[in-house]
């Protein structure tokens, strides 16, 4: 069992055969592929944490995984968070080696005695790691136990450990199966290697920084007059050429993904309008589309509303720079009661929401009355379709008065042709976006004059 140190003296213990040395790029493509398939709470993995606090008789312990940048808390008991800084974390040097990595008190160890987990308000005293060894070489991260006093390892505990990290790598490796033999449907293994590949595809993205948001003008129809942008992903790869979230649409459908894409997605369009407001550029506002798996509430981190503020607050500017675009999917989404206080708060904030891709999805006319939002977005195939169908004719009719009648604004999405913006003129539709008044565009290749 583990035993209280005494020792006025520490220092960090490695058992077992030596391995190679780690190959960090091959390690980092190995976890993007693993992560992207086995995101979201593992009981299985939850159930190896408490066995080892239970062998180890600790009150913490981890199972994580290190990116290039950061340590992630896969599964937890005893602590908060979802994960630390790469630099600050103990695993860090646990997955330098194949032997398991222990700290017997971090308080006398130089390399972790200023270390925020020790100094904090974590207090750790005590570690003890054992690699997540996916491929001979390839350690993804570890499973380990902590304790806020110091304390020795004994053989037999550690042996368990090593048998419960092996477990823990055997189940990484299960949900990685499981994914694919889920999607095999009348053939559809292809297609869930595809997604396999775009889900590593947006992992990779967010990891080197090459998702970017382009920008597609917004227009007043009646002036022709420039009133605002919609912030539109783009995934920039390393020979210059540029992919649209189609690329990676499985990523936007993944829980854990998406709302990191989201919050990245928050960042670059604050950051934008930061810059163009310094430059003392009439921008109008940024509108950008938010995921139902934002609005959900997760433990220790802030929920949309707050990000959203925080953001625009930290960056000195007002929520009439910005717009929220949410679709019918994302209203629908089983989330829909809290997300429609959540929609209602931002408005209440000065924020404009707006109901987008209107009539592709399944609301029916009674949820233009619960929902909270202030623009109704026809969907393009609407209004591609207005000039030679009298069908998708009367539907952008009864869309544009239905909008004037709730007092809702309303804009017309896809529009290509003078012949489509003439009738959108007819019908009194006041605002429009499309081509034919500007495809997207990165905000370099825009054109905006200072007041």
């Amino acid at each position: 069992m583990l035993q209280c140190v005494d020792r006025n003296v520490n220092s960090a213990e490695t058992f077992g055969p030596e391995g190679p040395p780690p190959d960090e790029a091959a390690r980092l493509k190995r976890l993007r592929e693993l992560s992207s398939v086995s995101s979201g709470p593992d009981p299985v993995l939850d159930a190896l944490v408490d066995a080892a606090c239970l062998a180890a008789g600790t009150p913490i312990g981890l199972i994580t995984l290190l990116d290039g940048e950061r340590q992630w808390f896969k599964s937890k008991r005893g602590i908060d968070g979802e994960g630390s800084l790469r630099a600050d974390a103990f695993c860090d040097y646990t997955i330098q080696s194949s032997r398991p990595f222990v700290v017997a008190d971090a308080a006398r160890d130089f390399r972790f005695a200023e270390n925020p987990f020790v100094t904090g308000s974590d207090r750790i005293r005590f570690y003890a790691g054992v690699p997540l060894e996916i491929e001979r070489g390839l350690r993804l991260g570890s499973l380990c136990v902590l304790d806020r006093v110091p304390r020795r390892l004994g053989a037999d505990v550690r042996g368990l450990l090593d048998r419960l990290a092996r477990c823990a790598v055997e189940r990484l490796l299960q949900s990685e199966d499981r994914y694919l033999l889920s999607r095999i449907d009348s053939g559809r293994l292809n297609r869930a290697k595809a997604d396999k590949a775009a889900l590593a595809l947006a992992e990779e993205a967010l990891a080197r920084g090459l998702f970017g948001l382009h920008y597609q003008p917004k227009i007043a129809l009646d002036t022709g007059r420039h009133v605002g942008f919609e912030a539109l992903l783009r995934l920039k790869r390393a020979d210059g050429s540029v992919l649209s979230p189609a690329a990676f649409a499985a990523a936007l459908d993944d829980p854990t993904l998406s709302r990191r894409i989201g919050r990245h997605v928050l960042r670059c369009a604050v950051a934008q309008a930061k810059a163009w407001a310094t430059a003392g550029v009439d921008f109008g506002h940024i509108a950008i589309n938010v995921s139902s798996s934002q609005f959900i509430a997760l433990p220790g981190s802030p929920c949309l509303v707050d990000e959203i503020l925080d953001a625009t607050r930290s960056a000195g500017l007002s929520p009439r720079h910005f717009q929220i675009e949410v679709t019918e999917g994302v209203m629908l989404s089983e989330q829909g009661g809290d997300i429609g206080a959540q929609l209602e708060a931002l408005r209440m904030a000065g924020f404009i929401v707006a109901f987008d891709d209107f009539g592709t999805g399944f609301a029916s006319l009674v949820h233009l009355k619960e929902f909270a939002y202030d623009q109704i977005k026809i969907d393009g195939s609407f209004v591609r379709a207005m000039t030679g169908s009298s069908a998708d004719h009367a539907i952008v009719k009864a869309i544009i008065d239905m909008a004037k009648a709730l007092g809702k604004q309303v804009v017309a999405e896809g529009v290509e042709t003078v012949t489509e913006l003439h009738a959108l003129r007819e019908l009194g539709c006041p605002y429009g976006q499309g081509f034919l008044f500007g495809r997207p565009a990165s905000a370099s290749d825009i054109e905006l004059l200072p007041d």
